[in-house]
């Protein structure tokens, strides 16, 4: 993101509602000359002319420091558009949620929290997420990682969330995989249906809108004997499956919503007697949660993602009621980027942004939550990766109650031996038969990866650049 926080749609979108009276008035009666010296003065007094650079001219050291005066100004002016934009989403939000009895001004930040929080009913708190990336990293880690040769980079981001999301799946299927499938919704290059086929013996479907070109597929690295376990839009029943678990790893936006809905049907599917496969679990990992008021074809997806759930707010019942709900959902998406802003250079995103922007993501996340409670019959929530390796780290799991506690396992604190010796045997196995599967991308570039395939598979390279 850079420096990009001035154009963030959070901002924007957000001042495009206020009244031209209400934009804040230029500082008048100061022209740019007078200015420029007030400006001056004020940082030769915060930092003293004998910490500037040596050699430099009495002209030099004053255009030095008018350059500063400058640059703390559009800092000040940062900070300040940030104020704007959360006072305004408050007040907004202010409006249009329902004013339940209590003594607190319902129009004050904490009066607006506790509305919010009662009108979706928010039952937990992204900071008080359990972690869960999957017991005994060292081991685990190191076991799943030498099957796949990977830029270096790319693996240390995506690894870890792959081991989290393997171990999940082994939990939900109380360590049992035989007959056993995954539907991969939004599969992309397919590199954790390939470990999940490898590793765990199971088959995996693949559904994506469009997959990527066959040089960029992971399963196309396979022998032949395993190739057969990756699936891309076949049936499930016809491979001999009777139990498939639905995992959608960062599906952007309504995408977490459509993937809960597929969900519903096959349950619906099953019982109707329509299909003989079962869906014993979900492990979704949400993603983008901005993305509802703004997806990446610029349409608002704002309207579809309140159908979803709109039996579930009684307090916006009616047509009037949708007309709220929808406007309410836009501004706690638009704002919910304050988040993942946050870790962009250059930001200025205020501390109270960051929690209110997490609290919007909280209320939204429980009406997944109780949908999937009604598809399964139990859910929970749980931070499944380390941020360092991804800012979206929630993950919703859901199957009959009660929920396995292997989904909760998080290193050194729980350890599941049958699990690791499971992932040790079959990457042994491969790496006696074939070796370690080539999944770098043949013909990509990345600066950020520090890799260049375009001329070949050469060394990964540091410091590359575009």
């Amino acid at each position: 993101m850079g420096n990009g926080i001035q154009h963030c749609v959070c901002c924007d979108g957000l001042r495009a509602w206020m009244n031209s009276s209400s934009a804040q008035p230029s500082a008048s009666g100061i022209g740019a000359e007078a200015r420029s010296h007030h400006d001056l003065a004020a940082v030769e007094e915060a930092r003293p002319s004998d910490l500037l650079p040596e050699g430099l001219s009495k002209n030099q050291q004053k255009k030095l420091l008018a350059r500063q005066a400058r640059q703390d100004r559009k800092g000040q002016k940062k900070v300040q558009k940030q104020s704007d934009a959360l006072a305004i989403a408050l007040g907004r939000l202010g409006e249009m949620l329902p004013a339940p009895p209590g003594a607190l001004d319902a129009s004050q930040p904490e009066g607006v929290r506790l509305r919010l929080c009662a009108a979706f009913g928010a039952r937990a708190c992204y900071r008080s997420l359990p972690l869960a990336f999957g017991p005994q990293l060292d081991e685990g880690l190191a076991a799943v990682g030498s099957v796949l040769v990977r830029p270096e980079k790319y693996g240390a981001k995506f690894l870890p969330q792959e081991y989290s999301l393997l171990h999940k799946l082994w939990a939900v299927l109380g360590g049992d995989c035989a007959g056993a499938g995954v539907l991969d919704i939004g599969a992309g290059n397919a590199n954790c249906a390939v470990l999940a086929a490898m590793l765990l013996g199971l088959t995996v479907i693949c559904v994506e809108r469009e997959s990527p070109r066959e040089e960029l597929r992971a399963e196309m690295q396979l022998p032949p004997h395993l190739r057969s376990r990756i699936i891309r839009l076949e049936v499930a029943s016809a491979h001999g499956l009777s139990r498939m678990v639905f995992v959608a790893k960062h599906p952007c936006g309504v995408g977490v919503d459509r993937s809960i809905e597929c969900a519903a049907r096959l349950q619906a599917d099953q019982r109707a007697g329509a299909t003989s496969v079962t869906i014993v679990g979900a492990v979704i990992a949400t993603c983008c949660t901005n993305k509802l008021c703004l997806d990446d074809n610029q349409v608002s997806r704002v309207s579809e993602f309140c159908k979803f759930y709109s039996q579930d707010l009684p307090a916006f019942a009616g047509d009037l009621g949708m007309a709220q709900l929808e406007r309410t959902v836009e501004i706690m998406s638009r704002c919910s980027a304050w988040r993942t802003a946050a870790g962009s250079n250059g930001n200025a995103i205020h501390t109270d942004q960051l929690e209110w922007a997490e609290l919007f993501e909280d209320a939204l996340q429980t009406l997944r939550l109780r949908r999937l409670d009604r598809i399964f019959g139990a859910s929970t929530e749980v931070r499944f990766a380390p941020t360092s390796c991804t800012l979206q780290d929630r993950c919703l799991i859901a199957g009959p109650p009660p929920l396995p506690t292997g989904i909760f396992a998080h290193d050194g604190a729980s350890s599941d031996p049958a699990f690791l010796a499971q992932l040790r045997q079959s990457a042994g196995r491969l790496l006696a038969d074939t070796g370690a599967i080539d999944c770098r991308p043949k013909g990509l570039k990345s600066a950020k990866y520090g890799f260049d395939y375009t001329n070949g598979m050469g060394d990964d390279l540091e410091g590359l650049s575009d």
